[in-house]
């Protein structure tokens, strides 16, 4: 490598050397880019709780946005290593630098092509698709549960922003072990956060202010339907996890 490089002339090899500069810059840029999407990520508490509640099982112990966010972490710090050692390769003219960086961009680009491939022919295995009967068992069975505060969190937000209650309807919570397990307070049929909220305040999903209590945990369809929200909620996650797979 060292004696291709001494028969090139001055400028072939300025210009080849600008040209792996500009190339490893781009990658840095890229990289850099990757772990500024993800920090967005971790910091948008609205998207992380939502897709916690979208996903159609507990046994993640954090929401499926903050294994996204440090995929794209790992993904970016590899890219802006491996433009380090591109730079470094240039400078240095070494062969076994140079083939060692090669290699780990054949590695990056192949990895990135399967991993494009298989989430857009597969996107279930991030659990980016919903199951009707799945995320229903999954809200009855950990709405209002101790220790799932977090999906409980989740749920509330949805509810909230969505104006909505339930999967199907404020019907799913009759059979949820927050109601069965004697969990809710007596007073309470559907959480606060399917009633019509008195005002809008901001994160109000961890405060619920009803506009009308009373009416909102009423039995009866005519006496609540003023004051408590009476759509489910799967339509609009579902729509919510359309947009999110059409942005991505």
């Amino acid at each position: 490598m060292r004696s291709y490089f001494s028969k090139m002339g001055c400028s072939q090899l300025l210009l080849v050397k600008c040209a792996l500069l500009a190339a490893n810059f781009l990658f840095m840029v890229m990289g850099l880019g990757l772990m500024g999407c993800a920090m967005d990520i971790l910091f948008d508490i609205e998207r992380m709780l939502i897709s916690r509640a979208v996903i159609s099982s507990t046994s993640l112990p954090q929401p499926l946005y903050y294994y996204i966010a440090l995929s794209l972490i790992a993904i970016g710090l590899f890219i802006s290593s491996l433009s380090v050692l591109g730079c470094w390769a240039t400078h240095c003219k070494n062969s076994c630098f140079i083939g060692l960086f090669m290699f780990l961009l054949v590695v990056m680009l192949v990895l990135e092509i399967v991993g494009c491939i298989l989430m857009a022919v597969c996107p279930q295995m991030l659990g980016a698709h919903i199951v009707d009967e799945e995320i229903l068992d999954n809200w009855q069975r950990n709405y209002g549960v101790p220790g799932r505060e977090q999906f409980t969190a989740a749920v509330d937000l949805v509810q909230t922003k969505f104006e909505c209650c339930g999967v199907q309807g404020a019907g799913d919570y009759s059979t949820t072990w927050w109601r069965l397990r004697e969990l809710a307070a007596p007073d309470l049929l559907v959480p606060l956060s399917c009633c019509i909220q008195s005002d809008a305040r901001e994160k109000s999903f961890l405060d619920p202010a009803p506009l009308n209590k009373t009416m909102c945990q009423d039995a009866q369809a005519e006496n609540n339907e003023l004051a408590r929200f009476s759509q489910g909620c799967l339509t609009h996650l579902q729509e919510w996890l359309s947009h999110e797979l059409n942005w991505a």
